[in-house]
């Protein structure tokens, strides 16, 4: 088993990076690889702070780089099944042990909004999958993804500013790293949306 962790750990980088070039799709603006890889550098970090075994490591990094995968293939209402259906093919072409697998799927599915995080790593993967909201990334990240979703055929012209702000008010972080990291950084760019509604004229927050 810690041979085949070993060389998972190099192998489903590289088949997630070569899902996202051959497939990629130019409306992912957001939900792209660089994301991806930012969400398994966070999921890591976060892990960092707490004593996870080395298989709670495994599913954590896996259910990272796969969370997303999905977003290739459908539309984003089904694209954490879809990830699912992407990570099984790979893991049990790999000779990953059945229970492993049923926790990355657990992990994966967790991600899906709103976030009902059953298990303590569960709640990791969804911190690290909306880090970027207490951080001061959000003003970049919040434009990409209204872009991304006019793009692939969503109406963004009205509200958004009001339902990211709802979104953000219902939005917790879990774990007490991010909660103690984070929740001023995301109390900050709760007030800039909040001034960019009070300016009706303002289209972005990066303007």
């Amino acid at each position: 088993m810690e041979i085949l962790t070993s060389l998972l750990y190099k192998a489903i980088p590289g088949y997630i990076s070569m899902l996202f070039d051959r497939y990629g799709n130019p409306a992912l603006v957001y939900h792209n690889l660089e994301h991806t890889r930012r969400v398994v550098s966070r999921a890591m970090e976060i892990a960092g702070s707490y004593k996870l075994e080395e298989r709670e490591s495994f599913v954590l990094f896996s259910a990272a780089w796969f969370h997303d995968a999905g977003q290739l293939f459908t539309v984003p209402e089904e694209h954490e099944q879809r990830s699912v259906s992407i990570m099984r093919e790979f893991m049990l072409g790999h000779g990953t042990d059945e229970e492993v697998i049923n926790l990355i799927e657990g992990c994966i599915l967790a991600t899906r909004i709103p976030h009902r995080p059953q298990t303590f790593l569960q709640q990791i993967i969804c911190d690290a999958d909306t880090y970027n909201l207490g951080t001061d990334e959000f003003i970049t990240t919040d434009d990409q993804l209204r872009e991304e979703l006019s793009l692939r055929g969503f109406d963004t012209s009205i509200g958004w500013h009001q339902s990211t702000l709802a979104f953000l008010r219902r939005h917790r972080f879990f774990t007490s790293y991010c909660q103690q990291l984070l929740l001023a950084g995301k109390q900050k760019n709760m007030d800039t949306i909040i001034g960019c509604i009070k300016n009706s004229g303002t289209d972005k927050l990066s303007t």
